[in-house]
């Protein structure tokens, strides 16, 4: 049977379906996939990996995420997705034009705060004159929010 290496720490930085971007303290980034056939891992968390023994290819095997901060997710009326942990901040971008939905953003703030993660919004698209300022004053209930 072949060698197992030990486990490695690392933070995912990007998830693709069925595997992650596992980036090493040094720096060093690995595709990862999830032990099992659930994935469970989301960018942001910690984890701890292997590496395939020896011969058996490049790409690495997550085997245990560790404890979260905060979990950040979308849901609807059909299913939850988990797509982001750790996080200090969360950056929610809008747009002057289209018109921004006040429903999704107040559904972005709720997440937020659900999970304890501070929100930033940003308005887009200044160089629109008429259309920035009515989207300013759409904001203003939110500009004193904290």
């Amino acid at each position: 049977m072949a060698e197992r290496s030990a486990l490695m720490e690392g933070i995912v930085v990007a998830s693709h379906g069925r595997h992650c971007m596992v980036e090493t303290p040094d720096g060093a980034r690995r595709i990862c996939h999830p032990r099992g056939k659930k994935s469970q891992s989301v960018v942001g968390d910690h984890v701890l990996w292997q590496a395939p023994p020896s011969g058996q290819g490049e790409e690495g095997t997550i085997e245990k995420v560790l404890e979260r901060r905060n979990l950040f997710y979308r849901q609807d009326e059909i299913r939850t997705k988990s797509f982001a942990a750790n996080l200090d901040q969360v950056l929610i971008l809008i747009a002057a034009e289209p018109v921004f939905s006040e429903s999704q953003l107040s559904r972005a703030l709720i997440a937020a705060e659900a999970a304890g993660i501070t929100p930033l919004i940003a308005l887009n698209k200044s160089d629109l004159v008429e259309p920035f300022a009515r989207a300013w004053e759409r904001l203003l209930p939110y500009r004193h929010m904290g």
